[in-house]
Parts: C-alpha cells; sequence; structure tokens
C-alpha cells in the first residue's frame, strides 16, 4: 500500500513539472554595423603653462587599489601613498 501512494505520488510530480509552460527566452540584440567613418583624434590641450605652481590646501584620493594624501603648505609638501603592493612616504622641505 506505501508503495503505491509513493509511485502515484511521483506520476502527480512529474506530471505536474511536465505540464507547466516553458519560459521563452528572448532573442539577443542584433549587432550594430562597425562604423565606417571613426571620430578623430582629440587635439591636443593648448593653454595650460607645463609649470603651473600647485595650489597649497590636502587632496585625499580612495580607490579600489589604495590611498593617496597629498599635502601642500607653502614650500613644504607631504606625498603619502598606500596600496595592495606597495606603501611610500615622502616629504619635501624646501631650504631657506
Amino acid at each position: 500500500m506505501k508503495k503505491l501512494i509513493i509511485i502515484t505520488g511521483i506520476l502527480a510530480l512529474f506530471a505536474f513539472a511536465s505540464c507547466r509552460e516553458d519560459k521563452k527566452i528572448p532573442d539577443p540584440a542584433p549587432k550594430t554595423p562597425p562604423v565606417d567613418n571613426p571620430t578623430p583624434p582629440p587635439s591636443p590641450k593648448t593653454g595650460t603653462p607645463a609649470n603651473t605652481p600647485e595650489e597649497d590646501g590636502t587632496s585625499i584620493s580612495v580607490k579600489k587599489d589604495g590611498a593617496s594624501i597629498e599635502t601642500k603648505d607653502g614650500k613644504n609638501k607631504t606625498d603619502i601613498n598606500v596600496s595592495k603592493n606597495d606603501a611610500s612616504v615622502e616629504i619635501k622641505k624646501s631650504k631657506n
């Protein structure tokens, strides 16, 4: 009797699973054709002098790879860089 109930339950489960509606997978988007005339390369930047004085202040940058802190006060400059593979501290002081 127990075997008959188990077999009937399994058959009902298979019948239920086979009668479900299958979800249709949407077609992938069509590929766009390649561009015949690519845009020209950007022109080099002009108008910024090469030796611009850095402003005083503190800059903090945190990224996936690590962190960077830069501080400038007058002629004194401090750079601190910490990353996954490297760590460095650089302190520059002007000679009076």
